[in-house]
């Protein structure tokens, strides 16, 4: 039996290593995702009884969110955040992307690193930072009245979903900018040029070339800002103040104080769905787009 050549031996050695080279983040999803998932989808089916897990299976944790109204409230108003927060990263952060990717020049990597500069800071001294400026006594309050726009501190601004709609565009815009950034550098200047020598007025080379062109990156930013936006903790905690609790801010108090882990993580698993279906419906339109442009 003749031994296998050379060049086979290293045609199957270079098959081989881009495998071995994904085993390690393969085994970071499975033990640090896959297994935590598989717990709290098993958890969500115990019930709860002197504050203890008990293994037995059953549905009422589901059935009690569809019948607890606090729960769907909860759960409307991060849908409802989320979706503005995505809204108005869109618009905030879609003539920024296109400065940086058609005007900018040489300053565009300064630019670039100027948008990324707020994640090289923790998040919780960045909320910190707006609770100083949004606050009865905070600088802008102090500004208004100054100036005379207003004779009393704007209560509103702090301890209310303003504030955190506020405190999560702030945090996910450079999310947004990024995407759209890379999409609107694929727009070649020939075919704006071709649109405007065609006679077609600015607003219209907006509407029919470069909004559909930068699609993608609108659809992966708008991904990135509700997904975090909607299971998000740490910025309604700190700005929202309590007063109308968010859905990630339930699903801690079930597991904290109410000490019944079986209902919380049947409302992580329900966040869970609707992450997972932004995705894939997200996904899906990625991909027809992409079918369609490539054809």
């Amino acid at each position: 039996m003749s031994a296998p050549r050379p060049g086979a031996r290293r045609r199957s050695l270079a098959s081989v290593l881009p495998a071995a080279g994904l085993l390690p983040l393969i085994i970071w999803q499975i033990v640090f995702f896959v297994v935590p998932v598989v717990l709290i989808v098993g958890l969500s089916f115990w019930r709860s009884k002197s504050y203890r897990p008990v293994p037995d299976f059953t549905f009422d944790n589901y059935a009690a969110i569809f019948a607890r109204p606090a729960i769907w409230r909860a759960l409307l108003l991060s849908v409802e955040t989320a979706a503005f927060v995505t809204v108005a990263c869109a618009v905030l952060a879609f003539p920024v992307a296109y400065f940086i990717a058609k005007k900018a020049g040489r300053w565009r990597g300064l630019l670039l690193v100027a948008v990324i500069a707020p994640f090289w800071v923790s998040i919780v001294m960045r909320v910190a930072a707006w609770r100083l400026l949004l606050g009865e006594h905070g600088v802008i309050n102090q500004v208004a009245m100054g100036l005379g726009l207003t004779s009393e501190p704007l209560s509103f601004l702090l301890y209310s979903p303003v504030s955190t709609a506020i405190g999560l565009i702030y945090a996910y815009l450079p999310l947004y900018v990024l995407p759209l950034y890379a999409a609107i550098s694929n727009i070649h200047d020939s075919w704006i040029d071709a649109a405007m020598d065609l006679n077609a007025s600015p607003a219209r080379t907006f509407r029919e070339v470069i909004l559909p062109l930068s699609a993608p990156g609108l659809v992966v930013g708008a991904v990135f800002c509700f997904v975090f936006g909607v299971g998000e903790f740490v910025t309604p905690a700190l700005l929202g103040g309590g007063k109308q609790l968010m859905f990630s801010q339930v699903i801690q108090d079930e597991f904290q104080r109410r000490l019944d882990w079986p209902s919380g993580s049947a409302m992580a698993v329900v966040l869970l769905v609707l992450v997972f279906t932004a995705l894939a419906l997200s996904m899906k339109w990625i991909r027809r787009a992409s079918g369609e442009t490539g054809s």
